[in-house]
């Protein structure tokens, strides 16, 4: 294998890589999203932790 070989599969190896790193980045960003979304519900929603933390001090 030539030196040339090398290089343009080294070239391709980390352009593959790039992208699916990229992909990885984007699907996490929408998993925080959503996580974020969960936890603001149960602190904001009905039956959420104020709710219940008022309802202990309240007694």
């Amino acid at each position: 294998m030539s030196e040339d070989d090398v290089a343009a599969r080294l070239a391709m190896h980390e352009a593959v890589c790039a992208e699916r790193w990229k992909q990885a980045k984007d699907r996490l960003g929408r998993i925080e999203m959503v996580f974020a979304a969960i936890v603001l519900l149960l602190l904001v929603g009905e039956g959420s932790v104020v709710a219940l933390l008022r309802r202990l001090i309240d007694g």
